[in-house]
């Protein structure tokens, strides 16, 4: 098998990586402010009252500014390294659906196993501590922006697949060999930029920070295990597409049939997230020493 991250061995120096990540994420901030800044102008509101994504307009703007980090990648990417955006597919420069159908069915089992569990806990906990479940908008609004809203989430899902398990993985782990640099690192990247006090307060947020560093580690090796972006971009929609059934009330909501209304700043919030990172964990355990006693990994344990 070739490495996945063949594709970027003839320009892997340090400077390179460095300066293309900012690049990246300035210009996703810069594009992030310009389409908030046009849709409270086109809408006559404030580009704040937008942020939450409360409407479906608003959660379109939201998902919409990952545009910015595709426009990037197809201008950095030959720039500096130069190469083509469909590299970071993989050596075959095409994304394998088959690992992505794999992906999303897995996400779609896990989500439909914790929001049982839940519906579980509904029966056990004390009264105001479990979420309530609540229907937010009526069937028909929401089967049409049903569509839109998949499409959205995909573009946003897979820009964040794109830079940080394509692009900083593949240059990462052709410059150095180290599981710390190339998985551990982006991914800590990846959950500081999920950091959110203002919604979940320090402890809630950091505890977020941990579950999306996790995440990000375990799809890095997910996509180096399969040799493929596949994989981590089916798994990271799943997780992201399950809002257009279920958000959280007052985040994120405007495109969902029902909410959950729950503090994000409670204990039980903190309870959820670490509840699903350990889960996850568990799960890719299963799943990484079932493929290893399929087919070892050739060279190192870490290599594809």
């Amino acid at each position: 098998m070739t490495d996945f991250w063949a594709p970027a061995l003839p320009r892997v120096q340090i400077w390179r990586t460095a300066l293309g990540f900012v690049l990246l994420i300035a210009g996703f901030f810069a594009g992030t402010f310009g389409i908030f800044t046009l849709g409270a102008w086109a809408l006559d509101s404030e580009p704040s009252r937008m942020l939450g994504g409360m409407t479906p307009v608003s959660a379109a703007l939201f998902f919409g500014t990952f545009i910015s980090f595709h426009i990037g990648l197809l201008i950095v990417l030959p720039l500096l390294h130069k190469r083509g955006y469909t590299t970071l597919f993989g050596p075959t420069r095409r994304l394998n659906l088959r690992h992505f159908g794999f992906g999303l069915a897995a996400t779609i089992g896990i989500a439909a196993a914790l929001y049982g569990f839940m519906f579980v806990e509904r029966l056990v906990l004390p009264d105001g501590v479990e979420p309530t479940i609540s229907q937010v908008r009526p069937v028909s609004d929401w089967i049409v922006w049903l569509l839109p809203a998949l499409v959205l989430i995909f573009l946003q899902t897979f820009a964040e697949e794109a830079l940080f398990r394509g692009y900083l993985l593949q240059q990462l782990r052709g410059r150095f060999s180290s599981i710390w640099v190339w998985a551990v690192l982006p991914s800590f990247i990846f959950g500081l930029l999920h950091f959110d006090a203002v919604t979940y307060g320090v402890m809630n947020a950091g505890a977020y920070v941990v579950n999306t560093t996790i995440t990000g580690i375990l799809l890095a090796l997910i996509t180096i295990r399969t040799g493929n972006l596949g994989a981590a971009a089916g798994l990271h929609f799943g997780n992201n597409a399950a809002l257009v059934f279920i958000g959280i009330q007052g985040n994120l909501e405007g495109f969902s049939l029902f909410a959950a209304g729950m503090d994000p700043q409670s204990g039980y919030t903190a309870y959820s997230i670490l509840f699903q990172s350990g889960f996850n964990l568990v799960l890719f355990l299963i799943w990484w020493f079932w493929m290893n006693r399929r087919e070892t990994i050739a060279n190192n344990p870490y290599g594809a």
